[in-house]
């Protein structure tokens, strides 16, 4: 469990919805939890997979009113999983990301579009093919570089904020 995120018994039962009684009784059953002094930790993503295994077996092995019952633990279980990771930033909302990937896309297209406008007296100066073919590609690939360094600042912001 070393070097990933760990929690204790009420923690983890803030985070799943259910009593720390349930999840003692887990613990006997088989749930990943680490002994220390202060008591159990958790890796709630390990937590979430076992749990999802334990009630699958349990609804295979039940019938009727018990495996109606154990859907439903199945379901609340997969809500509270999403629900931990939408707070743990590991799930982000489609709009939001759809929204962002329209700003960068307008970026691009701005920045290129910005390419004839900052050139073009530099290039009707211009009789030499091939420096009018270098002219054009590094102008591009500076529009590239600074669209680039760009992502990686922000997605380094994003980082350090988690």
């Amino acid at each position: 469990m070393a070097g990933k995120k760990t929690v204790n018994l009420k923690q983890l039962s803030k985070i799943l919805q259910i009593s720390q009684v349930t999840l003692r009784d887990w613990i006997q059953k088989g749930m990943p939890a680490q002994r220390t002094e202060k008591g159990y930790l958790c890796n709630p993503d390990s937590v979430f997979k076992w749990r999802e295994q334990f009630l699958a077996e349990k609804k295979q092995n039940s019938e009727g009113y018990e495996q109606a019952r154990t859907e439903r633990m199945l379901w609340l279980a997969r809500q509270s999983q999403l629900n931990y990771e939408r707070e743990s930033s590991k799930l982000v909302d489609a709009e939001s990301v759809g929204q962002a990937a329209f700003e960068k896309a307008r970026q691009v297209r701005d920045s290129l579009l910005n390419i004839p406008a900052r050139i073009s007296s530099i290039l009707a100066a211009e009789r030499d093919q091939k420096r009018v073919k270098e002219i054009l590609t590094n102008e591009i690939r500076q529009c590239l570089e600074a669209l680039s360094d760009d992502l990686n600042r922000s997605e380094g912001v994003k980082n350090d904020q988690n």
